[in-house]
């Protein structure tokens, strides 16, 4: 399945007019062609102020995640609070789980193993029906040097090898599909190449998309915006032709509220969740009326 997979990817890297720079409607008309995928399932790992608690009626199933505060003390695996996730991985009979520490650097050859001991450890706990997976560290999401190519990206290709170690625990690869600018043409590129280094770890793929430009280093006037619904569409279309599945993050603010940050309110006629709901109705979902 993996090998059909990746050269229908392949394939889609040369077709797309998205990911050679022609203008995103025609991105979008490639888009309409793709052949629906039996298999890609949608998902959502989502919270907003006054939000719907359930995606499910559009098509979108929830993802569950847990964060490093609640696998790590003090920089390391802490096998107590292992042991609760582990408790509610059972009790919930999650069949995906995903694992978010983003603490450690999976290109040094230590900090690697602390990755693969935690990834064996919840393993060795959990019933093996359930899927693990690692958030975002694979490959590392270095968009300008991505974007930048040459010696830039050969350097983080030789770093996302030496972390192929910690992908052969996984059972997908799930790499961020952030926005950090508005340039739509450098976007598909970093695109491209992120999931042309995830496939070098043979597992099926799956991109998280975020509807707002990243928090951090994004120009300062567009951190925490939310995406135009257009520009949220061509990326959702990237990851359906690309990958095996793919799932929506989200969201923040720029207010704390100790040492949380707030949510942002959810809007239904938002233009990026009308585009979200148009998208997922194209590939046979439900109507949404949310």
């Amino acid at each position: 399945m993996h090998r059909r997979d990746l050269l229908a990817g392949l394939a889609a890297f040369s077709a797309s007019p998205l990911l050679t720079g022609l203008l995103p409607d025609a991105g979008l008309a490639q888009a309409a062609t793709t052949p629906l995928k039996k298999n890609f399932v949608f998902w959502e790992c989502m919270r907003w102020e006054k939000g719907p608690s359930s995606l499910a009626s559009c098509g979108l199933r929830r993802m569950p995640i847990y964060y490093q505060n609640s696998l790590l003390t003090n920089g390391e695996m802490d096998p107590q609070k292992v042991a609760k996730v582990v408790a509610q991985i059972k009790a919930n009979k999650q069949t995906m789980v995903t694992l978010d520490v983003e603490l450690w650097n999976p290109a040094s050859i230590p900090q690697r193993e602390k990755y693969i001991r935690l990834i064996e450890y919840v393993r060795a706990r959990v019933p093996s029906s359930t899927k693990l997976s690692l958030y975002g560290i694979l490959p590392r999401p270095r968009y300008h040097d991505y974007v930048a190519g040459g010696i830039r990206l050969k350097q983080r290709q030789n770093e996302n090898r030496i972390a192929a170690p910690i992908a052969a625990k996984c059972d997908w690869i799930m790499p961020m599909f952030h926005t950090y600018q508005p340039n739509r043409v450098h976007w598909a590129k970093f695109a491209k190449v992120i999931i042309a280094e995830a496939r070098q770890y043979k597992k099926p793929v799956m991109p998280w998309l975020w509807p707002q430009y990243h928090e951090r280093t994004s120009p300062a006037a567009l951190r925490h915006t939310l995406l135009p619904g257009d520009f949220f569409r061509e990326q959702l279309e990237t990851a359906y032709q690309l990958a095996d599945s793919l799932c929506i993050w989200g969201t923040r603010t720029d207010a704390l509220t100790g040492i949380k940050a707030s949510r942002a309110t959810w809007n239904p006629k938002s233009p990026w969740w009308t585009q979200t709901k148009a998208f997922l109705r194209s590939k046979n979902g439900p109507v949404c009326k949310l």
